[in-house]
């Protein structure tokens, strides 16, 4: 959990900071018994309450490891750049060649690591409160129509396998199933920096993408949040 620059409060990421921040320390005072810190006065109640509690969940998960024998690192040299998963026969070596110890049961916030030590995913069950649970299900609604689009249905899981249906199930909440890409900014494939500058995505453009970002700013700086602790480099 390194200590990172500093954002401007007028900058659009100032809040996401602000949350990812009192996430990262309120960790640190769980898991090392320290009071608690201080809740930021930017934040929203709604969102505070958010993210104590992916902080307790997080810092439960943190105590709560299970080890795998595994190497992972050794596991992810086998690869090949861009798997897609969907060689039986790449997958059946991978699975002869790394075996499944045993099934492992988890019913509550842990996470699982190789046997060096090495955290290869954290499970964080009812972590998302439910008013941002609302807030997922009123943006998932405004994007019916480009999900529903995204899904392949042809008979063989072909370059587009990350939308191709055999991934989707019905949902039980009647929600849309799909997978699209939506970013306010990010730069266009073949248009790097600095000779392009980072445009909102196609999605978000043609379908009500404000909206839909307003419905999402609380689950996002969430995700944000929890990827400052898994993850302080990539965030």
């Amino acid at each position: 959990m390194e200590a990172i620059i500093h954002i401007p409060p007028d900058w659009a990421l100032a809040t996401t900071h602000i949350a990812s921040e009192y996430v990262s320390r309120q960790l640190l005072a769980l898991i090392g018994g320290r009071p608690n810190a201080i809740p930021p006065l930017e934040l929203d109640f709604v969102m505070l309450m958010a993210c104590s509690k992916l902080a307790s969940t997080l810092a439960n998960a943190y105590q709560n490891p299970v080890t795998i024998n595994l190497d992972v690192a050794r596991y992810a040299d086998v690869l090949h750049m861009m798997e897609k998963g969907i060689n039986p026969a790449c997958e059946d070596s991978l699975l002869a060649r790394y075996p499944p110890e045993a099934q492992i049961h988890l019913d509550r916030p842990t996470v699982v690591c190789d046997k060096f030590g090495i955290i290869i995913f954290w499970y964080l069950p009812s972590t998302i409160d439910l008013p941002v649970q609302n807030d997922m299900a009123a943006a998932t609604a405004k994007m019916s129509v480009p999900l529903a689009r995204s899904v392949m249905r042809s008979t063989t899981a072909n370059d587009n396998w990350r939308t191709h249906s055999s991934n989707f199930y019905p949902s039980q909440s009647k929600g849309i199933p799909g997978c699209i890409n939506l970013s306010p900014a990010w730069f266009l494939q073949g248009h790097p920096a600095p000779k392009f500058h980072p445009q909102v995505s196609a999605t978000l453009k043609e379908f009500d993408g404000r909206s839909f970002s307003q419905a999402m700013y609380r689950l996002a700086a969430l995700i944000a949040a929890a990827l400052r602790v898994m993850h302080p480099k990539l965030y």
